[in-house]
């Protein structure tokens, strides 16, 4: 805990003014300066150690830890948005290596979140309650740091072309030395398993606005706590950076290797993994329902802003049926449809509910599995191949979805074949398949809103550790 040195009271860093406040006598004091004296504190006293004391709150519902550096109450956890209280306790953490301080305030991540969420227009009404909003938490988050370099010469081998004889052609083997001066500093992934990649990969930090660690900026937020192995990012930093940097070396010097056929390669060397604490302001939400958490989070340096927006199905369906009678009043003038028309364009829905249904029900296989998130499933053997592969068997998905649009297309398909005399069979299916194409397009919006939801964390397994 770090007190007022003038009065003893709470201190609490201000992202606005850049300097710590007491909240008792209005005391301001710079945080770098208040390190320096914590050090000289700390050789008097002889204590050894890069170590901070904090209070370490675990939820009673989702098992999620929070720590906080002041002594600040947690009231309920925004993970899963439990307002049952938190079991706190002391611990101490070793300190890292880096920190990026809160730049962006609440106040200003709210009017964020406020913003976006107003341009929604589907958006259900509790997801923009002032209450729900009012519940933004700043959390510095532990980030794994790396630093790749090369400065030396790289060589990659080509060939040339030179004379034919006979049945062969004949080339020249080259091996092109280009001198390398290579550094890449700052590329980061978060080591919190419940802060999926998603968010991360959204919310870029700038790094070159990134300082010494120092305790005091932690004061009057929240800190989360890492739970997944630092290495888990090694091989996907690695691949990362050598294609970049090729593809650098290859632009520069295209013609040669072009000229020698040469494919260009790097071979980036790790020269150092870091940890980092990042700002965040994370809001958990529940669904109606509370089965389901819609997250959003909010990069505390920059104020870029990403989150979870289902969509209400009642808005929805109003909404599709302004722009339906739209489409109908312009299709009404510019051309005449036929009862077989009318029929193959309820089909052509049908068709559209399909596709869209069956992509989304693989999409959602890879997230309910985690296999798009590195930081949950400790295991960076899974590759974009793989993911892609993930599919719902289609027995299932005919079964508990797209069996409707089956039935309108099968209906459609028949009832052309037979070609009745009678208008009303056609209008009769073309009125069946329309009902069956709100029912999937129903469907649809469920799958969609399960893609931005994530399932309430109660007690699961926390990245690789456990």
């Amino acid at each position: 805990m770090i007190k007022c040195p003038n009065c003893g009271g709470e201190l609490k860093f201000s992202p606005q003014d850049k300097v710590v406040k007491c909240e008792y006598c209005s005391s301001e004091f710079d945080p770098k300066e208040l390190k320096k004296q914590a050090k000289e504190a700390k050789k008097r006293e002889k204590i050894v150690g890069a170590t901070t004391k904090a209070t370490v709150y675990q939820c009673s519902q989702c098992g999620a830890e929070l720590l906080t550096f002041d002594e600040t109450a947690i009231t309920f956890c925004s993970y899963c948005g439990s307002q049952a209280m938190l079991e706190g306790r002391m611990t101490k953490i070793n300190n890292p290596d880096y920190i990026i301080p809160f730049k962006i305030t609440k106040e200003e991540c709210i009017a964020a979140y406020k913003k976006k969420i107003n341009k929604a227009i589907f958006a259900p009404r509790y997801m923009k309650d002032d209450i729900v909003v009012e519940k933004f938490r700043g959390i510095y988050m532990p980030y794994c740091v790396y630093k790749m370099s090369f400065h030396d010469v790289a060589v990659n081998k080509g060939h040339k072309y030179t004379h034919s004889s006979g049945n062969y052609d004949y080339y020249d083997d080259y091996n092109l030395s280009t001198p390398v001066d290579s550094e890449y500093q700052g590329i980061s992934y978060d080591l919190v398993s419940k802060l999926f990649d998603k968010y991360t990969k959204s919310l870029p930090y700038d790094f070159t606005k990134a300082e010494e660690f120092n305790p005091n900026y932690l004061i009057g937020f929240y800190s989360d706590v890492k739970d997944v192995r630092n290495d888990i990012y090694d091989s996907l930093v690695r691949k990362t950076v050598a294609l970049d940097s090729a593809k650098r070396l290859n632009d520069s010097h295209k013609k040669t290797y072009a000229k020698y056929g040469c494919s260009t390669k790097v071979n980036m060397i790790m020269s150092e993994r870091k940890i980092g604490m990042f700002p965040v302001y994370f809001l958990a939400i529940r669904d109606k329902n509370k089965n389901y958490i819609h997250y959003a989070v909010v990069n505390g340096q920059t104020g870029k802003i990403a989150m979870d927006i289902p969509f209400d199905f009642k808005k929805y369906i109003l909404g599709s049926l302004i722009v339906a009678i739209i489409l109908y009043s312009f299709i009404n003038h510019a051309m005449f449809l036929l009862p077989k028309g009318v029929v193959i364009f309820s089909c052509i829905f049908l068709i559209i509910s399909c596709v869209i249904s069956n992509n989304q029900l693989n999409k959602i296989s890879i997230v309910e599995k985690h296999y798009d998130d590195l930081g949950f499933t400790s295991s960076s053997n899974i590759t974009k191949a793989d993911i892609k592969k993930i599919k719902i068997p289609f027995k299932e998905k005919f079964k508990k979805y797209l069996y409707k649009q089956f039935i309108g297309i099968i209906l459609g398909v028949l009832i052309v074949i037979f070609n009745p005399v009678s208008d009303l069979y056609y209008y009769g299916v073309a009125i069946i398949n329309f009902l069956l194409a709100i029912w999937s397009f129903y469907d649809i919006v469920k799958e969609r809103n399960l893609l931005v939801s994530s399932k309430l964390p109660q007690l699961e397994r926390r990245g690789g550790d456990e």
